[in-house]
């Protein structure tokens, strides 16, 4: 099922949840936090507020967002402590009160067990609203008393800034020396800085207004950081699809099933030079790179090592 299809989906169980009064008391978006599951946050809360203009801005004052705000990007306890203590609060308008963690995967131990009570125990009309990529990474007692949705295929909005070029750079492969390689890496790293550079002035934009300057900075670099990774996350899965597609037509299954249906010469002329145990191989090798990230190792020297293998 693609995202788009994802979406709409899901979509309709929420709108007919919300007709017949029956929304969940807790949902877990599973998706990018700036991205699908954003928008689908951000369309549950118009659906809610009635189209709030202050629901876009993320400043309506009976909605509560925390999100990483330093270079570690984690949520600390005393934030999770400040998001309870306002949902306690009688609401402004008089209605709901919805709290919304943004990249819920970086809830520290301490912050997680704190939520976990507000969770278990919810107030009448309190909706939460937990986002994340990374649903394995919560606690199993958070992610089992929410009703999740998934949006973690592809996401549009996100890809538009680098499918294209990586395609080409997948089409290309493999590399013809080292040198090359060389080459390879550097594309696909000018790729993601470009997006670094993007996603900074985006977010300088959107910054709030009442920050300390080591607050804006810190705030910045969480978010810029976590949309880079979000997109190279994006990357490597297009990266092995790619050679998923390499190694069913190394197996001579059927065409109709690649997922790059407009790329097929490409893949067939990989698929030419490959033997079955060298497609594996690559597979593997794009997982790997999955793992070498997990681990922060740099993405320059992850990429140059992946490539290097392709000669």
């Amino acid at each position: 099922m693609s995202s788009g299809s994802q979406f709409s989906s899901a979509w309709t169980g929420i709108e007919a949840s919300w007709r017949n009064g029956q929304l969940a008391h807790a949902y877990l978006l599973q998706g990018a936090p700036h991205g699908a599951a954003l928008r689908f946050a951000e369309k549950l809360l118009n659906l809610i507020f009635n189209n709030h203009p202050q629901v876009l801005t993320h400043t309506h004052p009976d909605i509560v967002w925390i999100e990483p705000r330093s270079k570690g990007r984690q949520i600390l306890i005393d934030e999770v402590r400040d998001l309870i203590r306002q949902l306690s609060q009688t609401s402004f308008a008089g209605g709901w009160k919805v709290g919304v963690i943004l990249c819920a995967d970086r809830l520290t131990a301490e912050a997680s067990n704190a939520f976990l009570k507000t969770l278990e125990e919810p107030s009448a009309r309190t909706l939460l609203i937990l986002i994340t990529d990374e649903p394995q990474a919560l606690l199993p007692t958070i992610s089992s008393r929410c009703q999740r949705i998934s949006l973690s295929d592809e996401d549009e909005e996100i890809s538009r800034h680098w499918k294209d070029p990586l395609l080409d750079i997948l089409g290309e492969l493999p590399p013809a020396s080292i040198p090359e390689a060389g080459l390879f890496t550097g594309r696909i790293t000018g790729i993601l800085n470009a997006l670094r550079e993007e996603f900074e002035a985006e977010e300088t934009e959107r910054l709030p207004q009442d920050l300390t300057a080591k607050e804006a900075k810190d705030l910045l670099a969480a978010r810029t950081t976590a949309r880079v990774i979000e997109s190279r996350t994006e990357i490597l899965r297009t990266m092995l699809r790619w050679q998923r597609d390499v190694l069913m037509l190394v197996l001579e299954q059927d065409v109709a099933a690649l997922n790059f249906q407009d790329d097929i010469e490409p893949l067939k002329r990989q698929a030419m030079i490959c033997t079955r145990a060298e497609a594996l191989r690559r597979v593997a090798a794009v997982e790997e790179m999955g793992r070498q990230f997990d681990r922060n190792l740099p993405e320059g020297l992850v990429f140059s090592s992946f490539f290097a293998q392709l000669v």
